[in-house]
């Protein structure tokens, strides 16, 4: 009863560091576009507010590495490849759900097609015994 008291617990540790992870991601964007103003309006008067910021986004940066040597995911690499040539990942999970959709209309075509085969195969085939006797 413990251990399984403790896998569950695992698993509830688990999504609550995946949890973290993706609220410190939203964090670092947030960080990363405020670093952006500070760097478009740059002035001298600024350097502190700017130096402050970005020690903020080295500590998620840190925070985020000790992070994710907790989680154990599993990304698809046309994902990764869709990232590295500037497409939308989203796209890519909207053309995959298009084709498993297309795919799964097609297999069920051809069950459908193997169930009246079948029927039509044993109705021949009670038919042609019928006649026989």
């Amino acid at each position: 009863m413990n251990s399984l008291s403790s896998q569950n617990g695992s698993k509830l540790d688990k999504s609550s560091d995946r949890d973290k992870v993706e609220e410190l991601l939203l964090e670092i964007t947030e960080a990363l576009a405020e670093i952006g103003v500070t760097v478009y309006d740059y002035q001298p008067e600024s350097e502190l507010l700017l130096h402050e910021r970005v020690d903020k986004l080295i500590k998620k940066f840190s925070l985020l590495n000790n992070l994710s040597k907790n989680l154990n995911l599993s990304i698809p690499a046309e994902v990764l490849n869709c990232i590295e040539e500037n497409i939308n990942p989203e796209l890519y999970n909207k053309d995959f759900l298009e084709r498993t959709a297309a795919e799964n209309q097609f297999l069920n075509g051809k069950s459908i097609a193997i169930s009246k085969l079948s029927s039509s195969l044993r109705k021949n085939l009670h038919n042609s015994s019928s006649i026989s006797l």
